[in-house]
């Protein structure tokens, strides 16, 4: 791997909870909510990881900032181990009022990590302030109003805000624009686009939507049950979905093998076999193979790869 940002075999292992340890009777009692994932992020891009609630998508995030620890594998940063204390990850969360402090005003929010990191002290610290509220399309009468004065779009300007205080070198964004009004969330979007540019940023997006996705990414990433499915350049996922599930999103699979699929349990991470291909049960094509080990990455065209045993003859 050589990108600015990698993730390199990566695993990541929850408990199950208490009421699900009494149920399974001896059974395993943890998971890995991110299976063995490697992906690599370049430099500037905006990379796009796609998937349905518990795919694992923002647990793998949380990883690279050390708010999940790896059991396995290792996220590197420009070859080096990734910390979140030096300020180059940062991160944006999908509901910025309940992460920004009640208590505080947008200035206040953004000053502590300016002074923290050392980019502003008191002589300079109202321009640094004033010019990052201008940077995310604030002006400075912001600066001393609190988040409950805020619409949900502003609240989320002023979060990206404050996570460019630290001068980050990748900001993940997780469900960034999913609790916002459509016309807001076109206009966040494009937002992340001119910022990274202005501020040489590289940006993983965690989302549930694939046409937010689309709109904003220049390669996307499939998770599922913690296990990566597919990834490549956005317009190549779009035009030609390779996995069963990536089509499942994008509504491509055929209706009647998906009818018959949807009739089947998901994977249960705590009882089902874990060496098997996590979306064996739901697969219109499952076939044998896929119940004994879950299928290596297949190249499917350029930049494009899939883990799935329908391409075996396709690898590159």
């Amino acid at each position: 791997m050589s990108g600015l940002l990698d993730f390199d075999d990566v695993v990541v292992t929850f408990a199950a909870s208490a009421g699900m340890m009494s149920r399974l009777r001896g059974r395993t009692t943890s998971f890995n909510a991110v299976d063995h994932v490697s992906l690599s992020v370049a430099r500037g891009e905006i990379l796009g990881i796609v998937g349905e609630s518990g795919s694992g998508k923002t647990t793998i995030c949380k990883a690279a900032l050390g708010l999940h620890s790896v059991a396995g594998g290792a996220v590197t940063l420009d070859g080096k181990p990734a910390r979140l204390s030096d300020g180059t990850l940062q991160m944006v969360f999908q509901d910025p009022l309940s992460s920004l402090n009640p208590r505080q005003t947008i200035a206040e929010a953004i000053a502590i990590p300016l002074r923290l990191h050392g980019h502003a002290g008191r002589g300079n610290m109202a321009e640094a302030i004033d010019g990052l509220l201008k940077d995310v399309g604030l002006g400075a009468q912001f600066r001393n109003r609190f988040p409950h004065e805020l619409s949900g779009g502003q609240l989320q300007r002023a979060a990206i805000a404050r996570a460019l205080a630290t001068n980050p070198r990748v900001l993940f964004a997780d469900e960034a624009v999913s609790k916002l009004d459509v016309s807001v969330r076109a206009q966040i979007l494009n937002l992340l686009k001119r910022l990274r540019d202005s501020h040489d940023l590289t940006i993983v997006f965690v989302t549930h939507d694939l046409h937010v996705a689309r709109f904003l990414c220049d390669r996307i990433a499939i998770m599922y049950f913690g296990k990566l499915l597919e990834f490549g350049p956005t317009r190549a996922v779009y035009a030609d979905p390779k996995h069963p599930y990536t089509q499942e999103l994008l509504g491509t699979l055929d209706h009647e093998r998906k009818s018959v699929a949807s009739t089947r349990d998901v994977f249960n991470p705590l009882t089902d076999d874990r060496r098997a291909c996590r979306y064996l049960n739901r697969c219109p094509h499952a076939m044998a193979a896929c119940a004994e080990r879950h299928p290596d990455f297949r190249g499917t065209g350029p930049g494009h790869a899939t883990a799935c045993y329908l391409y075996e003859e396709a690898e590159t």
